[in-house]
């Protein structure tokens, strides 16, 4: 018997006596599996969709012709009156008459920055602590009839 013969019996021997244990790499991946999809980071694509001013100088000038400016109008409702305020118009103090408010006047004074600026919409109401919310509501519904519909309320 030579060497080569004698090592081909003992890898053969050895070969078949030999098992593979699989329990313990099964137990690693039973744990490591659901860990890593726990942990795992979806990504989610989402499209969107941009309109981008062009490059031209003569478009560029027409934008901004058409951006509105913002007009900012103030009611102020206290206990002696209305005050209103919009920009480049003054107006006086709307008194109560025999204890209630003159919402004809009212109507008047924002009919008059309607007109002076038709694209706004914005009002913001700023009521004193002591006005009754029915005042308020009355004060939000002459704004929408003369052309505010966006109505603010400002503590």
């Amino acid at each position: 018997m030579n060497l080569k013969e004698s090592m081909r019996r003992r890898m053969k021997g050895h070969a078949e006596d030999v098992e593979l244990n699989l329990t313990s790499v099964m137990n690693i991946f039973l744990i490591l599996i659901p860990f890593l999809l726990l942990t795992a980071v979806f990504v989610r694509i989402s499209v969107l969709e941009l309109s981008l001013p062009s490059l031209d100088s003569g478009s560029r000038a027409a934008q901004v012709k058409q951006q509105k400016t913002a007009i900012i109008n103030i009611l102020i409702i206290d206990g002696k009156g209305f005050e209103l305020k919009s920009p480049e118009m003054k107006f006086p103090l709307v008194s109560k008459k025999d204890a209630s408010y003159d919402w004809d006047r009212l109507a008047i004074q924002l009919k008059e920055i309607k007109t002076k600026y038709p694209d706004s919409e914005d009002m913001i109401i700023s009521p004193v602590d002591s006005i009754k919310y029915q005042i308020i509501i009355s004060v939000m519904d002459k704004c929408r009839e003369s052309g505010f519909p966006n109505i603010s309320i400002s503590g």
